[in-house]
Order: structure tokens, then sequence, then C-alpha cells
């Protein structure tokens, strides 16, 4: 049976994280080991960002700082018989997977989007597009052998010759305003207000990808990215109205998308924060039990377990949250010293500094609207649900700051 956003998982194992409403999932693996589960022409448009197998042990520049190009085994070329090898067997499922009206949009630079191109012709795909992305202010090259690489090139193709694939012309011409929009994007790399929930070497912006997904589906289509990384792809697609389902190998990765896509949890207390840890120091806890324990309902329990995490002090595992190395210490610390680490977790956290920075100017009021707006920008809250996490977020900041006025030190 084809998938919809209510069932789009097939014979999938259970996901790593699921939405209430069904329509945002994350799945841990690889994909050549998870696409084949999923049930033919489920999807209405597929984005993906694979490996570049940029990692060759070179240097770039980032930030004015000199950096080695590894992001981590995962990037490391094969060689170039297997690294096409690879590309044909990923691209074959996204091609089983594509509705006859969807398409597929994949991004690379010249490492690897030859291959990939080459590889969609051999399946029989057709073709329409290669957009050419271009980066502003992109950083020097080093070597100065070579001209500045500013630019990546984005394959767009649908499912064979035949096909009739979904382009919503009306609306690009709209959005370049009332002229044909050409294949040349030019459109900054993420912000920092993107990267406040932490960083993806390979971070899409998610102007980028709303675009995309504004040009090749309608509201409530299926996306599929088979390489989701920090989920930009998942967050575009919630802001635009679709369903989403995505796959990543890394854990740290799958984290890192669902704190974009959640934000921060609402979960005022940073004492029952401290409760709610310490409940897991044995068996962890039945969320009935937790919310019991801590007065709260089920549902707000479920914010403070995940406020934890958000914090370091859990981990998402498969079925259940378990301790983190802080976590653990958090729970074996006397009540005062348990404080003093979890005010240090909120004072370290990247948004809590962000969010003080940005409201250190304006008042309370005008405070939570600014937070607000940054997280509008960063994530795919509704507007009441970011005015209500910004309070969240200013109330940690606020008991962190207390701590450290009475004279605690905080790192």
């Amino acid at each position: 049976m084809p998938a919809t956003p209510d069932n789009p998982c097939g014979h999938l194992p259970g996901p790593y994280f699921e939405s209430d409403d069904h329509r945002f999932r994350l799945y841990q693996g690889d994909c050549l080991e998870l696409m084949p589960k999923m049930p033919e022409a489920s999807f209405d448009v597929i984005f993906a960002d694979p490996p570049y197998f940029l990692s060759n042990d070179g240097i770039t520049c980032h930030a004015g700082r000199m950096v080695s190009v590894n992001k981590g085994r995962w990037d490391k070329s094969q060689g170039p018989v297997l690294d096409h090898e690879f590309c044909m067997a990923w691209l074959a499922e996204c091609r089983r997977l594509l509705k006859p009206t969807g398409s597929l949009w994949v991004s690379g630079t010249m490492h690897i989007i030859h291959s990939v191109g080459y590889a969609m012709q051999r399946l029989g795909m057709k073709l329409l597009n290669d957009i050419t992305w271009v980066k502003p202010n992109p950083p020097p090259n080093l070597a100065c052998r070579y001209f500045t690489h500013a630019t990546e090139t984005i394959l767009w193709a649908r499912k064979d010759e035949k096909a009739r694939h979904k382009f919503n012309y009306a609306l690009m011409k709209h959005l370049n305003g009332d002229k044909q929009m050409k294949s040349v994007w030019e459109l900054p790399p993420p912000s920092r207000d993107e990267k406040v929930f932490g960083k993806h070497p390979t971070q899409k912006p998610v102007a980028l990808l709303e675009r995309i997904i504004a040009a090749s589906t309608d509201e409530n289509d299926l996306v599929l990215d088979p390489f989701s990384g920090s989920g930009t792809t998942g967050i575009a697609a919630a802001r635009s109205g679709r369903a989403f389902l995505g796959v990543d190998l890394r854990e740290e990765f799958l984290r890192l998308a669902v704190f974009r896509y959640q934000g921060v949890p609402q979960a005022d207390s940073p004492q029952r924060i401290l409760a709610a840890v310490r409940m897991h120091a044995g068996s962890p806890p039945a969320l009935a039990d937790l919310a019991e324990s801590l007065d709260i309902t089920p549902r707000q329990g479920r914010y403070y377990r995940e406020a934890a995490a958000f914090l370091g002090f859990l981990d998402r595992g498969p079925d259940e949250f378990r301790l983190t190395e802080a976590g653990r210490c958090l729970c074996v610390a006397p009540q005062g010293a348990a404080e003093d680490l979890l005010a240090g977790a909120i004072r370290a956290n990247g948004l809590v500094r962000q969010a003080e920075r940005l409201a250190a100017r304006a008042s309370a009021d005008r405070a939570r609207e600014v937070v607000a707006g940054l997280l509008a920008r960063c994530t795919a809250l509704a507007w009441s649900t970011c005015l209500r996490r910004a309070g969240t977020i200013l109330t940690w900041a606020a008991w962190a700051r207390e701590r450290n006025a009475a004279g605690i030190e905080i790192a």
C-alpha cells in the first residue's frame, strides 16, 4: 500500500523520533538498508544531500582559520568505481520510491555530482535542470592554485522520460518578481540562527530547501530525505505544511534534528528538570509515573524529559530515554551541587547564550518577542508556540543567573 502522511513507513522499524501528528518522522540507520523496506511509489519529492567524498585530509578556510576538510568516515572516498556503485544503489531506491508525478533533487559538488547525473541517466530518469547555487562570500582558496569554490550543483530529475512531474511554475515566477526563475540561485549559507541548536558540517540553508519544496510539491505532500543530517529538509517541509520522513546513520545528527524541530521543550521549572533526571537513576520510569511524581500531566512530563535531553542529561534511546554521563553526575551529586551542574548546563547552552545576548538591551516583553523571533527563524514552530518557548528559555536563564549572583561560579 502506498505511504501517506499517516502511513509512510511500510515495514520500517520503530522511528527514532515521531511528532504527535505523525507528520515528522526520523529513522536511524543506513538508507540502503531502510529504503527497501518502504512501499513503492510513496513519496512526492525526495531531496538528497549525499556524502560528497571530500574528506581527503586537505585543508580549507572557516571563519578566517585554516581547518581540516575531514568530516568523518562517512565522507571518505572509496575510489571512483565504488563511489559510483554507491550512487547507483541509493538512486535506484529513490526512483522506486517516487510517485509517478514525483521528482528527485540531489545536491553536490564536482566531487560527486557528475557520478550522480550519470547514474540518473543509467537508471532511466529524466534530467530536468541543473541548479547552480551561488554562495556569496565563499571562503578563500588557501592553495591559490584554483578558482575559489563558490557554488554547488543541484540536479533535478523525474522518475522517467514519460512521467509528468509537478512544477509550481506560477509560484516560482511570482517569487521572482513576476519573471521566470532562472537556474542560478544566489542564497547565503545557513545563518548563525540556524545553528543555535548545534552544527552539521554540510548543513544547507532552510531557504534553499523551502524553495525546492515549494517548486515541486503541494501542501500535505510527502517528502523524503535519505541523508537527513541535521533535519533542514524536515524543518522546511514542516514550515511549508508538508509531511516528512528522514533517515540518518548518526545519532548526534538525529538528536540535533529533533531539537531543531521541537525548539525548546515547554518546561519552565529547572527544579522539575532536575527531578526528572534523577528519576532515571534506576530503571527509566514510565511517563505516567514520572508525571505523577512531578505532580504534572503526562504531556508536561514528556516536555520535562525532553528538556533534560536538550540540556544533555538524557539521551533518546530506541525505546526509552537513558542517562548520559552528565546525567549520572547529576543523579549522584548532593542537591546543591546538582543544581549547580544544571545551572552550568543552562548557561553553556548556545541557544540560551544567544537569547541572553538578544534580550540584554530589551524590556522583558520585548526580550520575549526577540527570542521568539529567533526560534521562528530556526524551527518549525508556530508563533504562539515560539512565544511560550521563549518564555521558557528566559526563565531558565534567569534562574541560572540568580544562582550565579548568589556566589556560585558556573562554568
